[in-house]
This record gives structure tokens, sequence and C-alpha cells, in this order.
């Protein structure tokens, strides 16, 4: 379900290279977790324009998550999303315009992982700027519409508790 105001990243040379190493990377980190079953911490950030979340699909996964990543040792929930934000999609903010608004333990990628998301709610639509190796591609689209996309599991729980939260309101 491509979109026009969907951005897919270039498909240069040395970036499918690069991709190709991440596609690797992913699956030892899988077997190390496979075999170690780390307690993690992430954050995720739920950038919101107009009812629509903004998607992401990263180079070595098949599924659409939201900008993400680990929470390093020292840094606050919050700083990490704002970092990842930035890295992931290239949208900078200061932490105050990010609210945690989800929490949830995934048990996905051979880890037990705690999870938050921090929703970030945009007047207008922020340009996107993605580096073709670790994301590929962005795109909002509305819960129900997010729903029917192949979803990362923490990021579906996310979105239906979102859509069952907006039908008590």
């Amino acid at each position: 379900m491509s979109r026009p105001d969907d951005i897919h990243a270039a498909d240069r040379p040395l970036d499918r290279a690069i991709r190709a190493l991440y596609w690797v990377g992913y699956r030892l980190m899988l077997g190390v977790d496979f075999v170690l079953r780390p307690r993690t911490e992430g954050a995720y950030v739920a950038v919101w324009h107009d009812g629509r979340l903004l998607l992401i699909r990263n180079s070595y996964k098949g599924v659409h998550t939201l900008p993400a990543g680990g929470i390093k040792r020292g840094e606050r929930a919050v700083e990490a999303a704002r970092r990842e934000l930035c890295e992931e999609v290239g949208i900078a903010v200061p932490t105050d315009a990010l609210r945690e608004s989800f929490q949830t333990l995934s048990l996905t990628e051979y880890k037990r992982d705690h999870i938050r998301v921090f929703d970030l709610r945009l007047d207008s639509p922020p340009p996107l700027r993605l580096d073709g190796r670790e994301v590929i591609w962005a795109g909002f689209r509305t819960p129900e519409e997010a729903l029917r996309l192949p979803l990362h599991a923490p990021v579906a729980a996310y979105v239906r508790a979102t859509l069952s939260q907006d039908r008590e309101d």
C-alpha cells in the first residue's frame, strides 16, 4: 500500500552493501540473544500528524515499526527516544516535546525488552531524512491502516492501545 507521500531511500551501491551488513549483523545478534536471553530497554517514538502515525521499515527486518532503539547505560529513556528519532528519520526535537504514553514488555527477538513509547504530536508534516542503510522506507498511516500492515509486535500493541483509548474518550 504505497502512497505518493511515502519516502523511499535512495538505492546506491554502497548503501546496498551496508544494508547487507545490517542484515547479517541483525541475524548474528538474534543468535546471541537466543543463547543469552538478555533483558533490555528500548525507547520508541510515535510521531503523529493529522491523525496519522509515522511508520518506518528497517533494511534488515520484514515488519513496519516506529523510530526506536536501545537505551544506553546512564541514558534516560526520553533522551534515547530523542536520539533515535534524529538518527533514524532526521527529526530533531527537544526532549520536552516527547510525552511517554505507553509501556510494554516485549518477548520478541529472544529477549525481555521493556519498551517505552513516547508520543510526538506535530501540526505540520516533518521533513524526513532516511539514511538508506538502516531505514529504507517511511510513511504516515492511520492506526487502522497500520494494523493491516505487518507490524513489529510492540508497535501493534501500542496502536491497539491507542485505538481503544480513542474509543473511550
